[in-house]
């Protein structure tokens, strides 16, 4: 009988490491920054979630490479028949939406990242600068004051949603998914902000140093 003990826990030892080892698994991953990682390789190990990012190289090689994430980075897991939701609600944390207004949250992030060009903030910023340093002509404070000043303004001001924005029209009166659109829409106007208003200073001071050669 105790033969037979021993020969049944070296064979569950022997087995364990297979049984405990996660499985590779082909679909979507829905990231906290509401980014989405279509029909990827993923899979759940050691308390981490890999996913493979396989590309091909200037050579037409294909490399995988391995990007390590914290449950916490991830929303959700599908494998194209179920989906395995990761974030729950915590106050203590500071993560005070359920999970479904988490959902439109994120939405709103991925859409306003996809979505929103800001090509407007763009055009204004470089005439604005442009013309300021012509004016002003010479100087190095003209390289950077103006674009400073338009890029702080961007951070006033409502964002507005246009519906050419959304991935799906029935977002337009979420109050979940207009907080999480705000903050990369914000930060992509003060981005534009800034690098069109040093390119159109520089383009002014060189107008203006053409004119007076």
């Amino acid at each position: 009988m105790n033969q037979i003990l021993r020969r049944v826990l070296i064979v569950f030892l022997a087995v364990l490491p297979f049984a405990m080892h996660s499985q590779v698994q082909q679909g979507k991953v829905l990231l906290m920054n509401g980014s989405v990682v279509e029909n990827t390789l993923w899979e759940e190990k050691d308390g981490m979630i890999y996913i493979y990012d396989q590309r091909k190289n200037l050579f037409g090689k294909e490399k995988t490479r391995a990007v390590e994430l914290n449950k916490s980075e991830i929303f959700s897991l599908s494998n194209g028949s179920k989906e395995q939701v990761l974030y729950y609600q915590d106050t203590m944390l500071g993560d005070y939406y359920t999970p479904e207004e988490m959902r439109m949250y994120l939405a709103g992030a991925g859409d306003a990242r996809k979505n929103y060009k800001a090509r407007h903030i763009s055009a204004i910023g470089f005439g604005l600068c442009t013309v300021a340093g012509y004016l002003v002509g010479d100087g190095f404070m003209i390289l950077i004051v103006p674009p400073i000043t338009y890029a702080a303004i961007q951070y006033v001001g409502k964002i507005k949603i246009r519906e050419k924005y959304m991935s799906d029209v029935n977002y337009k009166y979420n109050d979940q998914y207009a907080e999480g659109f705000e903050p990369p829409a914000r930060s992509r106007k003060m981005i534009r902000g800034a690098l069109s208003g040093v390119v159109g200073s520089v383009t002014g001071v060189v107008l203006y140093i053409i004119k007076n050669q």
